[in-house]
C-alpha cells in the first residue's frame, strides 16, 4: 500500500458514497497469483465489492472509510484466460446507493 494513504472522509449516513482512492497490487493475474487491494472511502460506506465477470470479492471493513482484501487466484477456466476484463470496485452505503470505479484487469 502507498505510504501516504488517506483516511476516510467524514460523510453523513444519507450522503452518497464516495471512493477516495484505490490501490491494487496488480492489474494482471494468473492462476496461483495473489491480488491485494485497499480502498479509502467516505465514512458512510458500508461495503465495498471488487468484481469481474469471473469472480467477486467482499472487502473487509477495517476502519471507518477503510477496506482491504486479499485473494489467491485459483485455476481459471481456459476460456477466461488471455482476456482483459473490467474490474468494478463498488462502494455502497446502508441504503444501497453505490459508486462504481473501474479498471482493466488482464487474465493470463
Amino acid at each position: 500500500m502507498p505510504p501516504r494513504w488517506p483516511s476516510g472522509r467524514q460523510a453523513a449516513p444519507d450522503a452518497p458514497p464516495s471512493i477516495i482512492r484505490i490501490w491494487l497490487s496488480t492489474l494482471v493475474i494468473a492462476p496461483g497469483s495473489t491480488l491485494d487491494g485497499a480502498i479509502a472511502t467516505t465514512t458512510n460506506v458500508a461495503s465495498v465489492e471488487v468484481r469481474t465477470a469471473a469472480f467477486s470479492i467482499n472487502s473487509l471493513h477495517v476502519a471507518p472509510g477503510q477496506f482491504r482484501f486479499h485473494t489467491r487466484v485459483l485455476e481459471l477456466p481456459p476460456l477466461a484466460r488471455l482476456h482483459t476484463y473490467t474490474l468494478d470496485v463498488i462502494a455502497r452505503n446502508t441504503a444501497g446507493v453505490a459508486q462504481v470505479e473501474q479498471a482493466p484487469l488482464e487474465m493470463k
